[in-house]
């Protein structure tokens, strides 16, 4: 019995050794894109985010997009992107929000969230990617990798965090002529454009009237108002999305946790006091 008692004990103590050190590193988030659009406005392709330690830098403006940014600029594809993060971070955690109503893209006043279980010491900053639609190659994102940091360098949440992404944060990643061909489109229409910027990752180059003037049925089969995507005339004040990073509370002890420490801990006691006697 006391042989049982003892092991009970230690067993328990380790447990909740295990349970501490591993609350210090792990830690459950929240995240959360919501198209602040109205109806007729525009939307964007999965919104794909990652954790990562600082050195995956996804775009430099007027820099050359790599393939995984042209890719994910063209199509909103994110595959050669995270291929290129995981080699760069092989530590980085990614989750993408799709909607899950129809069609994956979020469109004007849609809202989706999703759970990332993250390692705090190996993933402190956060990335965000996505295509811009309708539009040939233009996306959102953030240039600097350092920008948004969730964590600390001892593994701390540094609190919950909310990203307003406005026209100052839609590139032009100079991968293709801006048309009204492509992916975002149903109708091919051929016009051309100019190629200022193309080659480069530029910032603030608008989706013109020429182009949309007189609407565009978009993919999701709406129709895209042109009095809402001017982004270029003030770009901080374009209120595109919104994106909420919140820690997830972890789950408490089952009811029966506290009595049965408890229990081994009086199991614990009365050994000692019978080895006293």
């Amino acid at each position: 019995m006391r042989f049982v008692s003892r092991n009970l004990l230690a067993l328990a103590v380790t447990a909740m050794g295990a349970t501490v050190a591993f609350s210090a590193q792990a830690t459950t988030l929240q995240i959360t894109v919501t198209n602040n659009q109205a109806p007729g406005g525009l939307s964007i392709t999965p919104l794909y985010t990652a954790l990562h330690d600082g050195n995956f830098d996804a775009f430099d403006l007027g820099g050359t997009a790599s393939p995984g940014l042209e890719l994910i600029a063209e199509t909103g594809m994110p595959s050669t992107i995270a291929a290129e993060r995981r080699a760069i971070d092989g530590d980085s955690q990614p989750l993408v929000l799709a909607s899950p109503n129809g069609p994956p893209p979020v469109q004007p006043g849609e809202r989706v969230s999703g759970i990332l279980e993250v390692n705090a010491s190996e993933a402190l900053y956060f990335t965000f990617l996505s295509m811009l639609l309708p539009s040939n190659d233009h996306f959102i994102g953030n240039d600097d990798p350092l920008a948004y940091q969730i964590f600390d360098a001892a593994g701390n949440f540094t609190g919950n965090r909310t990203i307003n992404v406005t026209g100052a944060q839609i590139y032009d990643a100079g991968t293709e002529a801006n048309g009204l061909e492509g992916a975002a489109f149903i109708q091919g229409v051929d016009i051309e454009d100019s190629p200022t910027g193309e080659g480069s990752i530029q910032q603030g180059l608008s989706l013109s009237d020429e182009l949309f003037g007189e609407g565009v049925l978009l993919a999701t089969g709406d129709t895209l108002n042109p009095a809402l995507i001017d982004f270029t005339s003030n770009p901080g004040a374009f209120n595109l999305l919104t994106i909420q990073i919140t820690e997830v509370a972890p789950v408490p002890l089952p009811a029966t946790a506290p009595l049965l420490l408890g229990a081994l801990g009086f199991m614990g006691w009365r050994h000692r006091r019978k080895t006293r006697s």
